[in-house]
């Protein structure tokens, strides 16, 4: 009777590992695609995104891992330690980038499109739109899909591991400059707010918010 239990757990245990990796090949694959498949213009770049990076993700949660999307981070749960935690992770990134534009060469690597510094109506649209749906696709992908994907597997350390995937896939197309450090920085506090309340959407609010007091401090001072 106990050598059928042993048998059992080792099977058990197998069959998790084995669909861990398979989750963790079906990331990389949907990652691969949503950086290569080629697109003529912005919309659809727009629909690749949300493709490859939102939708499959999500379908591969549904019904291969039968899991909900709550489960994914896609929840509201937590209030009080995301507000706790997302206070203090939001004064640390804005005094990062206080420090990052004052000493440093952010101020000049990072860039803003010439017509959002100059037409208010259309730095709305820029922040609202266009950063808002990068913002949102990272949380989704990377503190969502990929985080959860791992979490059980390697605790904390998955803070570090969805980082360091982010990292590589900048070096992988290239974008690793002053323009892509918020998102880095994001990375890690994302993936640290995430851990702490289970869910990607705070650490979306919370970015989002930073993103657009940074993007108003560097027009500001360009006055």
């Amino acid at each position: 009777m106990f050598q059928v239990k042993k048998n059992k757990l080792d099977l058990n245990l197998f069959l998790h590992n084995q669909k861990v990796l398979i989750g963790f090949v079906a990331m990389l694959a949907c990652l691969f695609l949503g950086i290569t498949f080629p697109t003529q213009n912005s919309a659809q770049l727009i629909t690749k995104n949300i493709f490859f990076l939102i939708l499959l993700p999500g379908i591969y949660i549904k019904i291969f891992l039968e899991k909900n999307i709550s489960d994914f981070g896609f929840n509201l749960r937590e209030n009080k330690v995301a507000l706790i935690w997302g206070s203090g992770l939001g004064l640390l990134l804005l005094a990062t980038f206080f420090m990052l534009i004052h000493y440093s060469g952010f101020r000049t690597g990072y860039k803003l499109s010439v017509t959002a510094v100059s037409n208010f109506w259309f730095f709305l649209f820029y922040e609202l739109i266009i950063v808002n749906f990068t913002v949102f696709v990272n949380e989704v992908f990377f503190r969502g899909f990929l985080f959860f994907l791992l979490e059980k597997e390697m605790n904390y350390w998955v803070i570090l591991v969805q980082a360091i995937v982010y990292f590589l896939m900048l070096l992988f197309v290239g974008a690793f400059s002053w323009q892509t450090v918020p998102f880095i920085l994001f990375a890690i506090t994302g993936g640290i707010l995430v851990y702490k309340t289970k869910s990607f959407l705070y650490s979306y609010f919370l970015h989002i918010f930073v993103i657009i007091i940074l993007d108003s401090y560097i027009i500001y001072l360009a006055r």
